[in-house]
């Protein structure tokens, strides 16, 4: 195993349903170099890692994590040091790359010495998911630039809270990164969120992050409001002292956020998107539910416990 270049991290929790599409789409890449698979697995009762122990992948590994000890960032930081390759790629299991190339499209800025992480383009798939979705959000990736390279604090200090957290942007969804690196910046220890904050590390350290636009993938699954709720409350409630960003400051501007863009992705169902008419009533449904508790979760963020009594968003 001591050709191993690049070892595959993927997170998993009773992944029946889903693993398959990865695993499938990995045995057929167009992939020169050698690779190991590490399986975290999350206390699967479904029969996931009886799955993974039947994947034909040569060179593979299944690390079981205890219920109640997964996290984002401290279970991505375990794989890593399990891992022997130079090159660490971290994959959800719910993601379904496009193409064969997407393995060495996702890889290539880090090959070039361009960066020393990267991360694939997320879409969303209007057939089988949120068509809305997929009208609004599918083209994100076009004006942004490939490569993010360091920044002193003084020049950070003058860009202003957008420009900060647009050149954080990174997607632990599919991820690459140069496993040394992350060793020794690693992920942040938040619930959620670790991937921007782990890129502003890398930038304020004097290290290059990429994007890699022909590293497309679909991923996207349905979310309840109460997760959703609590994700964009951390979600806020990082974004504070990490980038001065407020999304939402008042109780009146979440009511404005919310009807603003349920017209919006009300009128793209209605008039932009050729699905049937029981679609257009489901999905304009599905997105109000997901928008409002979308902006309620950011104005929740910004609360500090003498706001609410005894009230934390990062311990709800």
């Amino acid at each position: 195993m001591t050709n191993i270049q690049f070892s595959i991290v993927i997170l998993t929790k009773n992944s029946i349903p889903v693993i398959h599409n990865l695993v499938n789409a990995l045995l057929n890449q167009e992939f020169p170099y050698q690779y190991e698979v590490i399986f975290m697995d999350n206390s699967s009762t479904d029969g996931t890692p009886d799955y993974l122990n039947q994947t034909q992948f040569e060179h593979k590994k299944i690390c079981h994590v205890p219920e109640g000890q997964f996290s984002h960032s401290g279970t991505r930081m375990q794989g890593a040091r399990e891992a022997i390759g130079k090159y660490v790629i971290f994959f959800t299991d719910d993601i379904i790359p496009i193409g064969n190339r997407f393995l060495i499209n996702l890889v290539q800025p880090l090959l070039q010495g361009k960066a020393v992480a990267t991360y694939g383009v997320c879409q969303v798939n209007p057939i089988t998911h949120d068509p809305i979705d997929a009208y609004i959000h599918n083209n994100w990736w076009e004006n942004r630039y490939e490569v993010i390279e360091p920044i002193s604090t003084f020049y950070w200090n003058l860009l202003t809270p957008e420009q900060k957290r647009q050149l954080c942007n990174f997607d632990n969804c599919s991820s690459s990164v140069v496993r040394d690196v992350l060793l020794s910046v690693e992920f942040p220890p938040v619930p959620y969120g670790e991937d921007m904050l782990f890129a502003k590390r890398l930038i304020l350290n004097n290290y290059s992050v990429g994007i890699s636009k022909e590293a497309k993938f679909y991923h996207w699954h349905k979310v309840s409001f109460t997760y959703l709720l609590k994700r964009m409350c951390i979600d806020q409630h990082l974004s504070i002292p990490e980038f001065g960003i407020y999304y939402i400051r008042r109780k009146l501007g979440v009511v404005k956020a919310i009807v603003k863009r349920v017209l919006h992705r009300t009128f793209v169902a209605f008039f932009k998107l050729k699905i049937p008419l029981h679609k257009k009533f489901y999905w304009s449904f599905y997105n109000a539910k997901t928008l409002t508790a979308d902006f309620i979760g950011k104005y929740i963020g910004v609360l500090d416990e003498n706001s609410i009594k005894g009230f934390s968003p990062l311990n709800r």
